[in-house]
């Protein structure tokens, strides 16, 4: 059975003053990559716990005691942004959009984005975009949802780090369980959030293999 159903969630007043406090606002300059770019490794993984969870599993539980699972919680990322000390909001050029198992990464997968960049500089926020979520549950059900406004928003602050130009950045995003999914007054409201983690340690440019996002 395949269902059309509209999933909640809105950034509340909270995040929006969280947004507008770090600069993600109508006043922060939104900048293209100009030269002296370096390169940007971003991986993703899962983390954290939550209410919703099995005790004996990574897969999602529904709230709404039917006991139903998430099997797959398949979202499409259309862009990441990373804040400079300046407070400018920058693209991470990278080959977006780009699917992703939220309940995989639970499980302890990993995805590694393709390759991007960024100017060269230090950055102490990304700000991750979601244009769509795909859910699967254990009795075959299937909610699709494309959010309005051009996709839900993730803001994750980060220890400040460097981008060298020439160079390689590696930013491991973690997706964090803890109260992603909620079932609330009949439906299920997802709620985004990553920590984030980089490594310091520059690198040279990789070749061909680091242009490839994938599964390991």
């Amino acid at each position: 059975m395949r269902l059309s159903t509209p999933l909640q969630f809105g950034i509340s007043t909270l995040a929006v003053a969280a947004l507008v406090a770090t600069g993600c606002s109508d006043s922060a300059k939104m900048t293209s990559n100009p030269a002296g770019s370096g390169q940007v490794r971003m991986i993703l993984g899962g983390g954290g716990s939550s209410g919703v969870m099995a005790a004996t599993s990574s897969t999602p539980v529904l709230g709404d005691g039917s006991g139903r699972t998430i099997q797959s919680a398949t979202i499409t990322l259309s862009s990441v942004l990373a804040r400079n000390l300046d407070g400018q909001l920058i693209n991470v050029t990278m080959d977006l959009t780009a699917p992703v198992d939220l309940v995989a990464l639970l499980q302890g997968g990993t995805v590694n984005l393709p390759m991007g960049s960024l100017p060269a500089g230090t950055y102490d926020q990304l700000v991750v975009v979601i244009r769509t979520l795909h859910v699967v549950l254990s009795d075959g059900t299937q909610l699709d949802v494309t959010p309005p406004g051009g996709g839900w928003t993730a803001i994750v602050p980060a220890t400040p780090f460097d981008v060298v130009a020439g160079q390689m950045t590696t930013v491991t995003l973690q997706f964090q369980a803890n109260g992603a999914f909620q079932f609330v007054n009949g439906q299920l409201v997802f709620n985004p959030n990553f920590s984030c983690q980089t490594d310091h340690q520059h690198g040279s440019g990789g070749g061909d293999d680091d242009n490839q996002g994938g599964h390991d």
